[in-house]
């Protein structure tokens, strides 16, 4: 499993490294990883078949649609220890009786998987994954949208999961981002899922934000709120202070 788990941060590594320089060697990344080159083709044949890179003779160059989103079989091994924390603390945020939307991100999946006990509460969410989490807890309402299921991130989208969230209004929002920053605010790597969140957000009272630390100062391409839409930021470790300068100054909750 460790073996397993050190791959897919290399591979995260090489998609990084790839997506900032525009392309690279093969026989750099060998170098940069202390790994054979056989191992480096692989891991770019794995990446490749993700939509982060293109492979190319000698190596790899950048290759990335505005709707590409990591599948959620890697999402859910990037940085799981940092996510288990998270859920940990967002776990304190909710209470017998609330009425919660939760998206498709694998760090509302790790608070799910926390979630065990509990009576009178109502999950809503988009997710096959969290439903299949909670399915067997009785002490939730369980409400779930049909429509498209996205294979890659196994959530419901479209128009007709849109419309069914819309007509829920609960206590809590909690979803997470592919990015956070001052200037843009919280962003995800395609309009679709930032749609779903948005609505998530709009129909509840409270709006809690996880994101784990690598996140702050990333942009991605479709902003789902500003900074000063939220009411609390669950994160693994301090922000930068910039970031707890401005949610001071609008009241956000910062827990880390």
């Amino acid at each position: 499993f460790q073996t397993n788990m050190l791959s897919v941060e290399r591979q995260l590594k090489i998609a990084e490294v790839v997506e900032k320089n525009g392309g690279v060697k093969t026989s750099d990344l060998s170098s940069m990883f202390s790994v054979s080159e056989m191992t480096i083709l692989r891991d770019l044949a794995y990446l490749e078949q993700q939509g982060l890179l293109k492979r190319v003779y000698g190596g790899a160059v950048t290759f990335k649609r505005p709707t590409t989103e990591i599948s959620v079989d890697l999402r859910k091994q990037m940085n799981p220890v940092e996510k288990s924390m998270i859920g940990e603390k967002a776990l304190s945020l909710i209470s017998d009786g609330d009425s919660i939307f939760l998206d498709s991100s694998t760090t509302a999946l790790a608070l799910a998987k926390k979630i065990t006990g509990m009576t009178g509460l109502t999950i809503i969410t988009n997710s096959l994954e969290i439903i299949n989490e909670i399915k067997d807890e009785p002490g939730i309402n369980k409400f779930c949208p049909g429509g498209q299921l996205q294979e890659n991130t196994h959530s419901f989208i479209g128009s007709s999961a849109e419309s069914f969230l819309r007509d829920f209004f609960a206590d809590k929002a909690i979803i997470s981002a592919s990015g956070i920053s001052l200037e843009s605010g919280v962003t995800v790597e395609n309009t679709i899922q930032a749609t779903i969140k948005k609505i998530m957000l709009k129909n509840a009272l409270s709006r809690i934000i996880l994101v784990d630390s690598s996140k702050f100062d990333v942009v991605r391409l479709a902003k789902v709120c500003a900074i000063e839409d939220i009411n609390t930021v669950v994160t693994d470790k301090k922000p930068p202070e910039k970031f707890m300068k401005k949610s001071m100054r609008h009241n956000i909750e910062v827990i880390y």
